[in-house]
């Protein structure tokens, strides 16, 4: 059976897993950054955590790319205070350190430490970066494309990172010129050439050479590295993306079905401003037996709503969403319930058939979604949707709904 479940179960995963005990949690979160990490104990009079996570972004630090973990003391100590002081005997006060994977402190210090503090406490624990890691293992395993995706990440990060800085004070919404609309979307910032060149030129060249190679089983990876990063904002790598855009729709061709192909160039198409989707889809061919219920692909579907919203193309919601229903009423459709399938199936629907007049059949969908879903939320959403497309009758009449076994 099918079922878009499949594509969130990690983090459905994630979401369902019982909260550790701080201590626990803490020694799980050293282990996972085995080359190190910043440790920062506040206390009152002593809030230190915003400036080290300032001072860590700068130039001569950035590079290592530490995770930081502050702890609050004081007054209205966080739990996780109390265990730090007794297991490195820190009396009452501020503190720092960098820390190894298993807890050991390299350096440490109870005096507000500044960027030149850092730097040279970073110089005397020896520490190195996951990318000199990474890229000592590529000279010597030069083909390895995990390495290869690895490498690219930490790059991203780090040019995420030293981007989100210097686009710090780029215009928010107030700051509008006069004449344009709240609703009109803000234009991208990009990186000044010198900018662009220093922040994003390595990973720029790591997705090149990933990009030439049998990229398909990273697809994924490279998607969500994409889908995180601030690389709309550099030139660089919106050329190179653009000028691997038809490799990645060759790709999506060959395997329509495929989570990684799709993944990459969905975010791909996202960063470079919007590659027109329905254009893509009209020179996929569906593989033979593929029913209406599975087609788009799932990958696609979100895209291709929002795309046919915007150019308010009713009918081929109400064609695409009607058939998954189907498949939900045939029972070949594994009904996974919530909020998300209201938001990827029921809504889009919902909205395609009041958008065309046809308010019987909203209604018809209306009752036998509250029959098969015991879902709380359900009926207050339907009630939002009907109220956003100005039909308040429906808002009255959706709304004082009831869900199965309520």
């Amino acid at each position: 059976m099918r079922s878009p479940l499949l594509m969130l179960m990690p983090a459905i995963l994630m979401a369902q897993r019982s909260a550790l005990p701080p201590q626990e949690a803490f020694n799980r979160e050293l282990k996972q950054n085995r080359l190190g990490t910043w440790l920062v104990v506040e206390d009152d009079g002593a809030a230190w955590g915003a400036a080290v996570r300032t001072a860590l972004d700068d130039d001569s630090l950035v590079q290592l790319n530490l995770p930081l973990k502050v702890s609050s003391g004081g007054k209205k100590p966080d739990g996780l205070s109390p265990i730090l002081r007794d297991r490195y005997n820190w009396p009452k006060g501020a503190h720092w350190a960098l820390v190894d994977g298993k807890g050991r402190i390299l350096v440490e210090g109870a005096s507000q430490p500044t960027v030149p503090i850092l730097v040279a406490a970073a110089e005397q624990a020896g520490v190195k970066s996951r990318t000199q890691e990474l890229e000592t293992f590529l000279r010597q395993n030069p083909d390895h494309l995990e390495a290869r995706s690895a490498l690219l990440g930490e790059l991203m990060a780090v040019a995420n990172r030293r981007t989100n800085r210097a686009l710090a004070g780029a215009a928010t919404s107030k700051d509008k010129p006069a004449g344009t609309t709240a609703e009109a979307p803000e234009p991208i910032r990009l990186l000044e050439p010198d900018q662009d060149e220093t922040f994003w030129s390595a990973a720029v060249q790591q997705m090149d050479q990933i990009l030439q190679s049998r990229w398909e089983s990273v697809g994924m990876e490279l998607g969500v590295r994409l889908r995180s990063s601030a690389a709309e904002h550099s030139p660089s790598m919106v050329a190179l993306l653009n000028r691997y855009r038809s490799d990645l729709e060759e790709a999506v061709r060959r395997r329509p079905n495929g989570v990684e192909a799709w993944m990459l160039w969905l975010q791909a198409s996202q960063k470079c401003g919007g590659w027109p989707l329905v254009q893509l889809l009209q020179t996929v061919q569906p593989l033979p037996g593929t029913s209406p219920g599975d087609w788009p692909p799932s990958m696609a579907l979100s895209e291709f709503v929002k795309d046919a919203r915007a150019r308010k193309d009713w009918p081929a919601i109400r064609e695409v969403m009607e058939a998954r229903w189907e498949d939900v009423r045939a029972g070949e459709y594994r009904w996974g319930g919530g909020e998300m399938i209201w938001n990827r199936m029921i809504s889009p629907l919902m909205e395609a058939l009041v958008s065309l007049g046809d308010v019987g059949a909203a209604d018809q969908l209306m009752n036998e979604v509250m029959g098969m879903e015991a879902w709380s939320g359900l009926s207050a959403q339907a009630r939002d949707l009907a109220t956003r497309l100005n039909r308040p009758d429906l808002a009255a009449r959706w709304g004082a709904l009831s869900a199965k076994g309520r």
